[in-house]
């Protein structure tokens, strides 16, 4: 069925109903679905009917309110949902999953206003759509443009300045964006007020704050929250200071005072869990266990201790160190988090209850994982079977999974061994350590097989798999051009390597799935070492600091890692060049281009399996060549 653009539908719909009073709302059609109006009626049932044939599943609505938005499940029953929202919500943006990808309805996504019993929508209505669709919307396919966001707001806070205070930061935020030497205008525009009227509220002194940091006016801002630690020793700005103090303190004495000094602060603000949980692990590598649990327990947050006590014991495990210690941390992240999954109690905002329950049981697969190799190297392997069967329930990677038939074969449990990696490799999550475990158990279970020859087959499907997949996600994008410095101080233009496949990666030192994913772009990069058609470049991003250079050369060198690295600048507005030009929202990214100089694909996050990465690497090589 042919999208439509909703905004055309809603004009025509008001353009034929002349007379309100005597036309009956229609139901809308977008795309492979049905509405029952072009907007929401706050407080009445909506409905959304699927009409198209293909698999429909965890979709779910932003109740857009302002410049922040919350997701809510939406449940499919025979292809309808029907939701019901409150008046104070300003837009309802619908992202809707069908065969594992997000609809954008031609990039312009389905946004519905809220109206209000007369039929009024809200004030900032056009400023949340544009807000949305530039910040969020990109997230599943929706065009948005920053000017008309800054447009939308500025209009917004002209019309209804009673609306600045939900709107000043992304005021500040998008003007940095769009042309950062009008900040201070904007700046100056907003202080204006407070030149002629005496600053005697929290109210007052919280939006000069808002003003100060939109102008990263630091020395001022800090000036402003301290009087607002001074005068309202309880609002939420007044812990500022204290956090920062804290994590300006050099020493675990320094801040073991300034914990005694704000306990009661610091145990009562959202932010105090990460002040616990760092004073906490500086104790426990400090030697202080007892310490170390007398602060966690401070915390009411299950999720986050837990992942405090995986956190210590993964390496552990790693390393084969101190198991039976280990081994009980790690058992205490599991029964927190199961814990968690019962009392469903610290769900974050940025998770609808269906999302929250997910990633709990992802965590709870995560730190599956570290047990079961705890318990392996304490030899108790019929333990690390059980409970790594748990982590690799839900499309483990492939080193959950060799670490599983590792398990079996362990226990020389080799039918189990040729029945789990059969599907393993057939389905592209294997390694190379699986793989000669599997040769191993067909070879135990039937030694008259022709063992090589069938995990050639199972890796062929896997590779034809694996070809039609990646042929689904090829795009045909201009590749913004641009030349940067590598760490030896040469230039490298982007368009000087037209007719060659080049393969830009965008990293950080801090980034840690980027980190994980160089052992396998390694593997990829000597593989093509000698084949002058093919170009890798590591772009590091989102990451300054005057000493950028000495600490990125510094984890090349120590890694061994034989990347051409390339650094990104960051610009006066906060944006990193070319990572803005690529449209970067997350790291790692990979970006492949081919010879004719246009992106071809583009690959957002790490897999877990360094083997994984080369073989898609190689074959997205292999489709645009």
């Amino acid at each position: 069925m042919k999208k439509i653009n909703l905004a055309a539908v809603v004009l025509l719909l008001l353009m034929a109903c002349k007379d309100d009073k005597k036309t009956e709302v229609q139901p809308v059609d977008i795309g492979d679905f049905s509405f029952t109006s072009p907007t929401i009626k706050a407080n009445e049932p909506f409905k959304i009917t699927y009409t198209g044939d293909g698999d429909l599943d965890d979709s779910f609505y932003y109740q857009v309110n302002h410049a922040k938005h919350y997701p809510y499940d939406l449940e499919f029953e025979n292809n309808s949902a029907t939701i019901t929202v409150p008046d104070s919500i300003s837009v309802i943006a619908f992202n809707f999953k069908v065969d594992d990808t997000y609809d954008d309805n031609n990039a312009d996504g389905y946004l519905f206003s809220v109206v209000n019993s007369e039929g009024q929508v809200a004030k900032d209505e056009d400023a949340a759509k544009e807000y949305y669709a530039f910040s969020s919307g990109k997230n599943f396919g929706i065009t948005g443009d920053a000017e008309n966001a800054l447009s939308a707001i500025a209009t917004t806070i002209e019309k209804h300045p009673e609306l600045t205070k939900d709107w000043i930061n992304s005021h500040f935020y998008l003007a940095r964006q769009v042309d950062a030497s009008q900040l201070s205008d904007l700046g100056d525009a907003y202080l204006s007020k407070y030149q002629t009227t005496k600053i005697e509220s929290l109210e007052d002194y919280e939006m000069l704050s808002r003003i100060y940091s939109g102008l990263r006016d630091s020395e001022r801002n800090d000036s402003i929250l301290n009087i607002i630690s001074e005068k309202y020793p309880n609002s939420s700005l007044a812990f500022r200071p204290i956090i920062n103090s804290y994590f300006d303190a050099k020493n675990l004495d320094s801040k073991e005072t300034i914990f005694k000094t704000h306990k009661e602060a610091i145990l009562n603000h959202s932010d105090g869990k990460y002040i616990i949980q760092n004073i906490a692990l500086a104790n426990y590598n400090n030697g202080n266990e007892d310490a170390f649990h007398e602060y966690l327990n401070l915390m009411d947050d299950a999720y986050s201790k837990a992942s405090i006590y995986n956190s210590i014991a993964w390496p552990k495990a790693e390393k084969g160190e101190d198991i039976e210690a280990a081994m009980a941390l790690s058992k205490q992240s599991l029964d927190l988090v199961e814990a968690e999954q019962e009392a469903l109690k610290n769900k974050p905002d940025f998770y609808s209850p269906k999302q929250y329950e997910n990633s709990l049981k992802q965590t709870y697969g995560m730190y599956a994982d570290t047990y079961a190799l705890l318990a392996f190297k304490n030899d108790d392997i019929k333990e690390a079977i059980t409970y790594q069967s748990i982590a690799i329930e839900d499309d483990a990677n492939g080193e959950m999974n060799e670490r599983y038939i590792q398990y079996l074969m362990a226990d020389e449990q080799y039918e189990a061994v040729v029945e789990n990696a059969t599907e393993f490799i057939e389905e592209g999550r294997s390694t190379a350590k699986l793989n000669s475990y599997y040769l191993e158990a067909v070879k135990n279970v039937d030694d008259t097989k022709d063992a090589d020859m069938m995990l050639a087959k199972l890796e062929e499907t896997a590779k034809a798999a694996e070809i039609e997949a990646l042929k689904k996600t090829l795009i045909d994008k201009e590749a913004p051009d641009f030349t940067l410095k590598n760490l030896d101080g040469d230039d490298v233009t982007l368009s000087s390597l037209k007719g060659k496949t080049v393969i830009l990666d965008f990293w950080a030192t801090w980034c840690g799935p980027c980190i994980a994913s160089f052992p396998g772009m390694q593997k990829a990069v000597t593989k093509y070492k000698n084949d002058e058609t093919i170009e890798f470049l590591f772009i590091d991003t989102l990451e300054d600091g005057k000493d950028r250079i000495e600490k990125v050369s510094k984890f090349i060198s120590d890694n061994d890692y034989d990347f051409n690295v390339l650094i990104d600048p960051k610009e006066e507005n906060g944006n990193h060049t070319v990572a803005n030009a690529f449209d970067i929202t997350g790291i790692p990214t990979k970006i492949i281009i081919g010879p004719s100089g246009r992106i071809n694909f583009i690959s957002v996050g790490f897999s877990g399996s360094a083997d994984k990465e080369v073989s898609k690497i190689n074959t997205m090589i292999e489709i645009i060549n």
